[in-house]
């Protein structure tokens, strides 16, 4: 018979220069046309089932196949398509005997035997069809056709079994190597050339403590200025990380150091050059210390000191006299809601707060000072003054105009006492003690 098979594509063709087998497929498609010896298509009326016999050969022709294998293949109007690798092994080829279902021996297990010799063995392919005829044997079809690789096979080539240095920096493509391409600890510092990874390179925050090798980061390796405060955890440099004298006043910003950030006894005499503390600013610091903001005194002259207010109720604004504000909120009353009242004191005794000690019966039922102040039991609440109540009985037999500072003895028992007539009104216009005027002054 005559037989014109037409190779279509090849799948396998990866395992001719691959090592691993687990990574290529162990089949590849085949189709093919045929015909008889009189050109007449095989199976042109009704499709017949023939075997077909694959062979392996390291050579375009003669020599002995590597590998062999046949199956039924179905012909319908010359065509027919198999999975080679599907079928079953042939005796009289080197190896063990054949599966029922498979060749001895798989197709990537053949070519990755050859490649370990050589990394890209010449394999062809010998095609036999059985032309139904047992008393003739069948001749391969001419040429062999010889497997070569494809697109899947050059991928699993370079991605698998890349020699040392065979990918060069011209063979990828700007932003071809992304971070998700790149196994954690694939780069080391021996694959980096010296130099090559700069600050555009280095997405910010990308660098963290924990990969950087202690001391690995040195002075020279600072670009002055690049080291700012933000970048600086809180606590993290201690007195032991700073040279002598390297934190000169030029690198202090002003304000930076607060009194909770020296420690007593730290700053002497020898530590504050001439005129370096402003006397004026000294002596408010101690003023605000030793008599804090909302300080009320008595005082005894007509002129307000420097950092004092009368507590006459005057409103300020509660940005003018914040520090002052800050102490005593709206507890003597606040005009609105950017001002505020100082305490008013004229002609006023001051009380302590009773804070429900039980010395102030009426605590709960005091009112403000002024509107918007405090109630209650809380400083700059206000109480009228008042008398405790209290009766005075006289006897109702006594006649009328007598004068009650002349009896003597005791009344009779059936001498009768009640609240009526009562007495005279007597005293001032209010319930005092002995006192003497001061004005009150509250610190701001």
């Amino acid at each position: 018979m005559n037989a014109s098979p037409i190779l279509l594509s090849l799948l396998l063709s990866a395992s001719v220069a691959v090592a691993d087998i687990s990574v290529v497929p162990t089949l590849m498609s085949y189709q093919g046309r045929v015909t008889d010896s009189s050109g007449v298509l095989i199976g042109n009326t009704t499709p017949v089932n023939r075997a077909v016999t694959f062979r392996l050969y390291t050579a375009a022709t003669g020599g002995t196949p590597i590998w062999a294998e046949t199956q039924s293949a179905t012909i319908s109007a010359g065509e027919f398509s198999v999975l080679i690798g599907n079928g079953t092994g042939l005796s009289g080829v080197p190896g063990p005997s054949a599966p029922a279902t498979q060749p001895y021996k798989s197709v990537s297990q053949v070519i990755n035997a050859l490649t370990a010799v050589d990394p890209y063995p010449p394999v062809y392919l010998g095609i036999t069809v059985d032309d139904g005829n047992t008393s003739t044997v069948d001749p391969e079809i001419s040429p062999r056709q010889q497997i070569v690789s494809g697109v899947y096979a050059m991928r699993a080539k370079v991605a698998e079994s890349v020699a040392s240095a065979a990918i060069t920096a011209t063979m990828i493509g700007t932003g071809a190597v992304t971070t998700d391409g790149i196994l954690a600890g694939a780069v080391n510092n021996a694959k980096l050339a010296d130099l090559s990874v700069n600050t555009a390179k280095v997405t910010d925050g990308a660098i963290i403590t924990a990969k950087l090798a202690d001391n690995s980061v040195t002075t020279a390796k600072l670009v002055n200025g690049s080291v700012t405060g933000d970048k600086i955890q809180d606590g993290s440099l201690q007195t032991a990380d700073h040279a002598d004298s390297s934190i000169t006043s030029a690198k202090i910003v002003d304000g930076t150091i607060a009194s909770v950030d020296i420690g007593g006894g730290q700053v002497g005499n020898v530590n504050l050059a001439a005129s370096s503390v402003d006397i004026n600013k000294l002596v408010a610091a101690v003023r605000n210390a030793l008599c804090p903001p909302g300080t009320i005194v008595a005082y005894g002259g007509n002129t307000l000191p420097a950092g004092w207010l009368w507590c006459d109720g005057t409103s300020y604004t509660r940005t003018d006299k914040a520090d002052l504000f800050n102490a005593i909120g709206t507890s003597f009353g606040a005009p609105d809601a950017s001002t505020f009242n100082t305490p008013d004191f004229r002609g006023r005794f001051l009380r302590g707060k009773d804070a429900s000690a039980g010395n102030d019966p009426d605590r709960n039922n005091r009112t403000a000072l002024r509107p918007g102040g405090n109630t209650g039991d809380a400083v700059g609440s206000y109480q009228a003054d008042e008398f405790k109540a209290h009766k005075h009985s006289v006897p109702t037999d006594i006649t009328p105009g007598a004068d009650l500072l002349s009896l003597t003895g005791t009344p009779n028992a059936d001498e009768n006492y009640n609240d009526s007539p009562g007495t005279g009104s007597t005293g001032g216009n209010e319930t005092r003690p002995k006192n003497v005027y001061v004005n009150y002054i509250i610190k701001f």
